[in-house]
């Protein structure tokens, strides 16, 4: 049976208050997933990934997810849409389809799958991108989960196409040699306000990696030029906690590792 198959759950939480909440454990996450900085965030778990959402923004405050060697594959011909995530209260979901997204309702009536695509929007910003990459999945029967928008964040396409890109093929080729890997990422809003509306706000993004004892971190700045290399935004785990308020991988005590820095390709920074 391929590694990927391991129960899942598709459910929404919402959590008022994370730490004092009773101990869930979600498959997505390295012992705990990352604490919730405001009350009233929803969790939205989903078969690839769990994305903690503001609800009085819309906005994606951390998506978490875990790379197998069975789950990577070759994305190319994947079909990129955008689906509402219905496991949202609704109100949610119309924060994330606020004009600063600049969505609109595609016209199905003459698609052949229109009943199977009830939910798809399309967007007319480019500076759209998903956190949890299709690469990353593409060997799962999940993949389309990744369209969804509880995995959208402002990713300008500089950075898109350039060093977050070349993270994600580290992080896949790696996995892909054996060992699992855990991700957490998220933008980095303004003044360290995780209820500012990161759409409009966003100074920057994270992202963790961890084999399950040791922790690698970068920081990505918006305006990042497309050849800059991602060995390059390498940062310290707590520097990366205090940017975003968050604690990433509770309950461990995690160390910034020189061998996993090395196998994602950056030894010699």
């Amino acid at each position: 049976m391929r590694k990927y198959f391991i129960p899942w759950v598709s459910l929404c939480l919402l959590l008022p208050d994370w730490a004092n909440a009773q101990q869930v454990h979600i498959s997505h996450c390295l012992r705990a997933c990352p604490t919730v900085s405001h009350q009233g965030n929803e969790v939205a778990l989903h078969h690839l990934y769990a994305a903690s959402i503001a609800p009085q923004t819309g906005s994606v405050e951390w998506v978490a997810y875990r790379v197998l060697p069975d789950s990577v594959g070759v994305a190319s011909l994947l079909p990129r849409y955008w689906l509402e995530d219905e496991l949202l209260d609704a109100e949610v979901r119309l924060q994330i389809s606020l004009p600063a997204a600049n969505f609109v309702q595609p016209d199905l009536s003459g698609a052949q799958d229109r009943e199977y695509r009830i939910s798809e929007v399309q967007l007319v910003s480019e500076d759209r991108g998903r956190l949890a990459p299709l690469t990353s999945f593409a060997g799962t029967p999940y993949w389309a989960e990744l369209n969804l928008l509880s995995n959208m964040s402002a990713l300008p396409q500089p950075l898109r196409v350039g060093a977050w890109s070349g993270l994600d093929q580290a992080i896949n080729e790696l996995a892909a040699l054996g060992p699992t890997l855990y991700v957490v990422t998220g933008p980095i809003t303004a003044d360290d306000d995780r209820d500012t509306d990161t759409k409009g706000n966003g100074i920057g993004f994270f992202k963790a990696v961890s084999d399950g004892e040791n922790v690698a971190t970068f920081l990505f700045d918006v305006g990042l030029p497309p050849h800059t290399h991602f060995c390059a935004q390498l940062s310290r785990l707590e520097t990366v906690e205090s940017a975003v308020s968050l604690t990433l991988f509770p309950g461990i005590e995690s160390r910034q590792g020189r061998e996993l820095i090395s196998l994602l390709g950056c030894g010699n920074r």
